[in-house]
């Protein structure tokens, strides 16, 4: 693809203090994207202290564009990650929280499908599911979902000019914002069978907890057949992780 064909993509981040090991590991995956044309706003609460160690741990990446946005306390998630689109630079905006992982081709895959179908929006409608306490790996299937939710929210990529506002919530919010969408009828690309390029990870601490977690995975789970057939190709799309994480035999 022509350079000048790429758009520009502002993946957006929303941390605090607290989240500061897994955020460092969420910029490494940003820093080994193959996708050019991009930049990392990095949206937090922390004060000034945390502002400082934000701006240090992008000096360790100075191939990428990282920025960050200092907001004023007590804020929500949602109104936080509407601080994020609104400073976007980027024409198009991926939501990329901080305690996932993310293949390096993740951002190529997404941005691809959504020129090739002329949308506003992409989703992928699978994932991996990273359970480290446990080492147990799941690979989650979202067209069991009725249509058209038949896809994974937290996995948005789409035009800054058709985002919808999120709700001021706690939690939640990234699947109140895809109802907006749909309601607004944007043309939404549904990406299948490369839930390799991105992992939802239970670490302990997410916003929702392990029964959450589990009943994706029990309810939207691939079979075990499913998953010693494509072992082999899911083992080497884990190895391109940067670092990849372990998966059981």
């Amino acid at each position: 693809m022509n350079l000048d064909d790429m758009e520009r993509i502002s993946c957006l981040t929303v941390t605090q203090p607290s989240r500061y090991a897994l955020l460092e590991q969420c910029v490494r995956d940003f820093d080994a994207q193959s996708y050019p044309n991009r930049e990392l706003l990095i949206v937090h609460d922390g004060g000034e202290h945390f502002q400082v160690a934000l701006e240090a741990l992008a000096r360790k990446f100075p191939r990428s564009s990282i920025r960050m946005h200092q907001a004023d306390g007590g804020l929500t998630l949602g109104k936080l990650r509407n601080l994020a689109v609104q400073n976007a630079e980027g024409s198009l905006v991926c939501q990329w929280d901080d305690d996932d992982r993310y293949h390096p081709l993740r951002l190529e895959i997404q941005q691809a499908e959504l020129r090739a179908q002329n949308a506003d929006f992409s989703f992928l409608m699978d994932q991996l599911h990273w359970f480290p306490n446990s080492q147990e790996l799941y690979w989650d299937n979202w067209e069991v979902e009725a249509y058209p939710m038949n896809f994974i929210p937290g996995t948005l990529m789409g035009r800054k000019e058709k985002m919808p506002a999120y709700p001021d919530a706690r939690r939640g919010e990234d699947s109140a914002v895809v109802m907006s969408l749909l309601r607004a009828e944007c043309k939404v690309a549904r990406i299948r069978n490369k839930g390799w390029c991105y992992t939802y990870i239970f670490h302990g601490t997410n916003t929702f907890g392990l029964e959450h977690h589990r009943a994706i995975s029990r309810l939207k789970g691939q079979s075990a057949l499913r998953m010693t057939m494509h072992q082999r190709m899911l083992q080497k799309r884990i190895s391109e992780y940067t670092p990849p994480f372990t998966m059981n035999d």
